[in-house]
């Protein structure tokens, strides 16, 4: 599903599908080896699943089977059309996301435990607007 852009009032630079990736697993609270590990399907494989996560993370890597993408979110939540829309769409046609941890207004609307509190501004949900405002 494509999801549509929301008006913009400030300038945000564009957000990758590498990026966009990043920010969800540190929001889950995981690190690249966290996540390789239960994406693993043995122990041997976790050093792969490492290198893979640590790939997809790399600037200007994308993921090409819907598949891989699949594997990744039963490791960390993610809305997989808004990685494509990141990586296939203009900037123009991307959904606002949080720079803080990732949401999308789409996840807001729509995802069952997302609870963001709305946007404090272009760039940055209402809950990592408090988190920076409370450090």
């Amino acid at each position: 599903m494509l999801h549509f852009a929301l008006p913009s009032t400030a300038a945000c630079t564009p957000l990758t599908p590498d990026a966009y990736l990043q920010l969800r697993r540190q929001a889950a609270g995981l690190s690249r080896d966290d996540v390789a590990r239960r994406i693993a399907t043995s122990a041997q494989d976790v050093s792969i699943a490492g290198t893979l996560v640590r790939s997809l993370e790399t600037p200007g890597v994308r993921a090409r089977l819907r598949a891989t993408l699949d594997r990744l979110r039963t490791a960390f939540p993610f809305d997989q059309d808004v990685y494509h829309q990141l990586h296939h769409a203009p900037a123009s046609s991307h959904p606002r996301i949080c720079r803080g941890c990732g949401v999308s207004a789409w996840d807001m609307e729509t995802a069952p435990g997302v609870d963001a509190g709305g946007w404090h501004d272009d760039a940055t949900c209402m809950g990592c607007a408090t988190l920076a405002g409370n450090r």
